[in-house]
Parts: structure tokens; C-alpha cells; sequence
């Protein structure tokens, strides 16, 4: 199963790009593709209309048979070693993803994801209980699913 990451924009700061290429460089070795989604500027339209401009962007790369994964802090609390039994269910064609042919994780611009995004999502996710920058988001979502990629490996870069 073929495994995506939607991100919304360049990241930001700009000094958290290499860490963002580190990261991207070793997830393409577990064969994860990461795309990035062109980001609505915050502007004089609602937040909402902002939302929901993303939303249509982001809808238009899932695809039919998609598992999707929405990152929002609003969502439940996820470990290192259930995000690893997920990827193995991703390789296996376990449930809950059986019957899938891609998981997509997607992370929401400045103002997060619309409502719609949240509803369509097979999971929500909270990547911490803190409100973070999106470029530290984006880090820890790219360095945790490394993480649990290694733990599926047997790989020694989690020490547990």
C-alpha cells in the first residue's frame, strides 16, 4: 500500500527546511511520497472560506480508496508504537486499512482543516496537545513516522 503525506505550502521558517529534506530523504526509503498543497493565504475572507479553498485543493489529490489520516489538535493522542502497527496493517492489507489502496495523512494550512476534511477522515490525529507552528508540525509528523517506520524494520533508531 502506498503511503502519502499532503502538507500544505512551504514550510515555514525556512530554517526548518533541511530538517523537513532529512526526514523527507529517509521516508522515500519506506517508499512514503510527500506532497505539498498550495496554502490559502490568510486574507480578508473568513477563516472558513479559507478553510474550505484548501479543502477543494486538498480533496482534489485523494483519490478513491483512500485511507485518510487528518492531523488536527482536536484529534486523538497517537503513539509511536500504534502508528507502527498501523504502517504494518498499511503493508499487510490488515484492517483497518484492508480493502484500501493508499493512506494519506494530511496536515491543515494556518488555520487548520475544514470541517469536511475532519468528516471524511478515517482518523484524526493530534500530532501534540500544544498548538504548533506548521513547519514544527510538519517535523514531528515526518520525524514520528520515521520513527515508527524504523520500529516495523527492527531498525536501532528507536530505543525502546
Amino acid at each position: 500500500m502506498k503511503i502519502c503525506v499532503l502538507l500544505p505550502g512551504k514550510i515555514k521558517p525556512s530554517a526548518l527546511a533541511l530538517a523537513q529534506e532529512e526526514y523527507i530523504r529517509r521516508l522515500r526509503n519506506f517508499g512514503v511520497e510527500v506532497l505539498e498543497y498550495k496554502d490559502e493565504k490568510v486574507s480578508s475572507r473568513t477563516p472558513e472560506q479559507t478553510k474550505e479553498a484548501e479543502a477543494v485543493r486538498i480533496e482534489k489529490l485523494l483519490k478513491e480508496g483512500d485511507w485518510l489520516a487528518a492531523c488536527d489538535e482536536r484529534g486523538k493522542a497517537l503513539g509511536t508504537m500504534p502508528l507502527a502497527d498501523l504502517l504494518r496493517a498499511a503493508r499487510s492489507g490488515d484492517a483497518p486499512l484492508s480493502g484500501k489502496r493508499r493512506m494519506v495523512i494530511v496536515v491543515g494550512g494556518a488555520l487548520g482543516l475544514a470541517e469536511r476534511i475532519r468528516q471524511r477522515a478515517d482518523a484524526v490525529w493530534a500530532l501534540s496537545s500544544l498548538v504548533m507552528a506548521g513547519g514544527v508540525a510538519r517535523i514531528v509528523l515526518l520525524e514520528g513516522l520515521y520513527r515508527a517506520f524504523t520500529v516495523v524494520e527492527g531498525h536501532p533508531y528507536h530505543n525502546e
